[in-house]
Parts: C-alpha cells; structure tokens; sequence
C-alpha cells in the first residue's frame, strides 16, 4: 500500500515536470517575440548598428566568409525555426510518453527514478532550442557591456540617447531573462535525462582523451576569467567574454557545443559579479546536477573547467555565498575521481582549496544567513574528506610549498569553534539546526583526525589557533559522547585528538 503510494506521488510530479516544460517552452516563444522587436530597436541605434547587426543574425551577413568572425564560425549548425521545430517534436514525444503504463504499482521507487531519469524521449530534441538562447546570450551580453560603458563615458551624447541607452538595458534586461529561462529547462532535462548528461558530455570526453593535455590550458590561454578575481573592474569594463577551448577536427561540434557555451556563460557571470547573480547560480546548478548525474569516464569532462580559472572567481570575496555554496558542492562531487582531485591544488595563488579556506575563515558575505554558512561548511567537510579517501591524497598532505597545506588545519578548527559555540549560545537544545551542526562535529573531527595522523607537525599548525582548539574540543568531545552513539573507533579518536578532562567534559554537557 505505501509503495503504491509512493508510486502514485512520484508519477503525479512526473507530470507536474511535463507542464513546466510545456509552460517554459511557450514562455520562450514569447520571449523571441520579444526579443525581435527589440533587435529590431536596437539596429536603429546608428552607433551599434553593424556590429548588433553582426551577432544577432550572423547567418543574414552580407560579408564575404573571409571576414566572419569566430561567433559566426561556431554557430549552431540548425536555425531558429528548426530548433523551435526539434523543441516542439521534443515536447511530444515527453507529453506522449506516459512512462508508467509498463510497470505495476509495486514497482519500487528506485525502478521509477531510473525510469524517469533515463528514459524520456525527446529530452534531446530541446537542447538545439535552449542552446540557441544561450549562445545568443553568449554573444550579446560583452557587446551590450562594451556598449553600455561608451554609452557612460561619453559625456558630449546629446540628450536623446536617453532613448537608446534605455533600449539597450531593456534588451539586455530580456536577454539574461530568456538566458535564466533556458539554464532552468537545461537543469530540468540534466535532472531528469540520461540522454541528456551524455550528449552534453560524452564528446568532450572523447575530445579530450584525443587532444591530450594541449587543451587542458586552452582556456587560460583565450583570456577565460585571468586575473579576474583580482581586476574585476577591468573585466566588466573591457566586456570580455572567455573562449571556451577549441575544437579539434570531429564530427561531434553539436554534441559539445551546449557545454561550451555553459561554461562561458559561467565565466561572464563570475566575471561580472553582482551584476548577474541569477544567472551565475543558475549556471553553477545545472554544472553540479551534470556532475552527479554522470559516469566516472564523463566527470573527467570537467578537467578542462578545473584547470581554467573560471572557479576561482566563484570562490573570490566578492563572490555571493550561495554561488560559493554550489561551486564547493560541484567541487565535492567531481573529487570522486582521482584525477580530478590533483587538480584542486595548483601549487600557486590560484589555488583553489586556498581560496576556499580564505573564504570560509574570513566569511565576506555579512547579509548570508547562519545556516547557510553552516551549509558551506558541511560541504566543505565532505569535499575534504573526499580527497582524504582519495588513493593519493596529496592535495591535503604536508611537504607541498602551497599554503593551503598549512591552512586545512587552521580552517577545520575555525569552524569546529564556530558551530560548538553556536550550540553553545543557543537558548533551548532543540534549535532547529543543532542536529545537523551535532552531524558536521562528528564529520569535522574525524576528518581532522585523518589529517593528524600523517601530518608529523599537525600541533605546530595548529598554533595559531591553539587557543579555538582548546576551548572547543573538551565541549565537542562531551557533545558526541552524549548525542551520538559512538563506536570503539571513534571514542578511541577523540582521545588522541583530545584526553579526556572530566571537568571539561561536565561543562561542554551542560552546554549541550
């Protein structure tokens, strides 16, 4: 009866799916009404005539094909009314496909999931459609930048650029609407299509296994997010927009090319800062819902994003906590593979376990709540301990001149005071977050007890925080004792880390 249920609920949000897609596409039909008559306004402007005239319709150009530029080289291979066509074929095919006729109530839950994630037909036939309003972002968002700072820094425009200039932010306004719209039928299709997360990814791996380690840097090399977490000024001036790594000669341009524009999209957002915090969320979403919903063979797709420094500008000050939150989150799930895990540490000032632990110990966002916090630290426990199960893991190990090595300690023992202080504080013992702070205690000092274990000078590290260390682990250690049902093991780790004081132990209890 219960997995009946159960199975009643999960086919009702099937089809709850299957109406916000149907609603999402008709409202991106509408939003191509939309922006026509706003390209049409734009082109009026004689300033940004040609070069609107360039990226919007490249297909329409009237220039001979020596002169195309990159964006028109590596446009979709299909048009818009065909897209429209594939979407609308796509939408069909998911609307007819009940999916639940061929099995019986008694299916399990986990039988369903596997169903719905795996076998949608027509989930693929969308992705021309969304990829067409996400490249036309792609290429439109550094122009309307570059044309917004002139339109600021000419001080002779004569008044009735009011108008223009106010074209232009409605443009821009419709642009990063349709672009949010299309990232949120992306996260949906990546949720809940095998297909899906395979033709977005299976490509670039083949690509990059061909290609070697040449493209690992090819996004360094084309400007994507360099020195941006430091001159974020300069970026937004400038309008750049980061080149995703170049194709070698295949035949799967379609297959990767949805990815690619992905990626650039997340670097211009990371790039831009505050300016775009929808849409960088939005994009860092539907990254993580690919990374968990593919193979080990496809994480490996991500080495490309790991070695450029589009992750490290989420991970800058200026950066909002929840963007912080899912870059950390995506970070955890792409260290379940090895290789990936080496990447995590670049030896250098970009890496990226320093800037995570910068952030985490100086908290730049002051408006994000605790539980959110508490949320970034949980995650940044369970990335650890994933490199820490790693076969190798050397990103966490002493003997490295990267600072991060010295920082880990330090950062760990931060966040144990914060969140036994927290409990501490807290008036009655059943707030509505002490279970999972009691949860992330116990997660936190083990994976700090790994870490003392093959760290020969683990004390002299954790001198400058000595003073946390000491004040919080006797309360720690009475907390679990008493919360949590500990085994052998684990009590036998909370004596080495820290001798038992009966003392200390009556207090931190009462604390409790």
């Amino acid at each position: 009866m219960r997995e009946a249920f159960q199975f009643e609920v999960l086919q009702t949000q099937h089809e709850e799916i299957k109406q916000k897609l149907l609603s999402l596409q008709s409202e991106l039909q509408f939003k191509d009404a939309e922006m026509n008559e706003l390209r049409t306004r734009l082109q009026n402007c004689e300033r940004n005539k040609l070069v609107t005239q360039t990226v919007l319709t490249p297909r329409k150009s009237t220039q001979p094909p020596s002169s195309r530029t990159t964006q028109e080289e590596t446009a979709p291979l299909v048009s818009l009314q065909e897209a429209q066509k594939l979407a609308i074929t796509g939408l069909n095919l998911i609307a007819m496909d009940e999916g639940l006729s061929e099995g019986s109530p008694t299916e399990s839950r986990r039988e369903f999931l596997h169903f719905t994630r795996c076998k949608i037909r027509g989930a693929v036939h969308l992705l021309p459609l969304v990829e067409h309003h996400i490249g036309a972002y792609c290429q439109a968002a550094p122009l309307a930048d570059k044309s917004a700072n002139g339109s600021c820094g000419n001080h002779s425009a004569v008044p009735s650029s009011t108008n223009t200039v106010s074209s232009k932010e409605d443009f821009r306004l419709s642009l990063e609407e349709t672009t949010l719209i299309s990232l949120g039928i992306l996260y949906y299709l990546a949720f809940y299509s095998w297909d899906v997360v395979h033709t977005l990814l299976s490509a670039e791996v083949e690509k990059s296994s061909a290609a070697g380690d040449e493209q690992v840097s090819t996004m360094d090399k084309n400007g994507s997010c360099d020195n941006q977490c430091d001159n974020k000024e300069d970026t937004r001036a400038h309008g750049g927009l980061p080149v995703a790594p170049e194709d070698t000669p295949n035949n799967s341009q379609a297959q990767c090319s949805l990815f690619k524009k992905l990626l650039q999209v997340l670097a211009f957002s990371a790039a831009r800062g505050s300016q775009t915090d929808s849409i960088l969320n939005q994009s860092l979403k539907v990254l993580v819902k690919l990374a968990e919903n593919s193979t080990m063979d496809l994480l490996m797709n991500f080495q490309h994003l790991l070695s450029s420094r589009i992750l490290l500008c989420c991970l800058c000050p200026e950066t909002p906590l929840p963007a912080a939150l899912l870059t950390v989150r995506l970070l955890s799930v792409l260290a379940q593979h090895h290789k990936l895990v080496a990447q995590l540490c670049s030896r250098s000032d970009t890496c990226l376990l320093l800037a995570l632990y910068v952030y985490i110990t100086s908290r730049p966002d002051k408006s994000a709540s605790e539980t959110l916090w508490l949320q970034l630290e949980q995650e940044t426990v369970r990335l650890l301990t994933r490199c820490m199960r790693c076969p190798t893991p050397a990103v966490l190990l002493p003997g490295s001149d990267c600072q991060c090595h010295l920082e880990v300690v330090k950062t760990l023992i931060i966040m144990l005071h914060r969140q036994w202080m927290k409990i501490r504080r807290s008036e009655t013992s059943l707030c509505a977050s002490k279970e999972r702070i009691i949860q992330f205690l116990r997660d936190a000092v083990l994976l700090l007890h790994s870490l003392s274990q093959k760290d020969k000078l683990f004390h002299e590290h954790c001198l400058e925080v000595l003073h946390q260390y000491d004040q919080a682990m006797p309360g720690i250690r009475a907390i679990l004792k008493k919360t949590q049902k500990l085994s052998a093991c684990e009590e036998l780790i909370l004596d080495e880390l820290y001798p038992s004081e009966p003392e200390a132990e009556d207090q931190g209890m009462d604390s409790s």
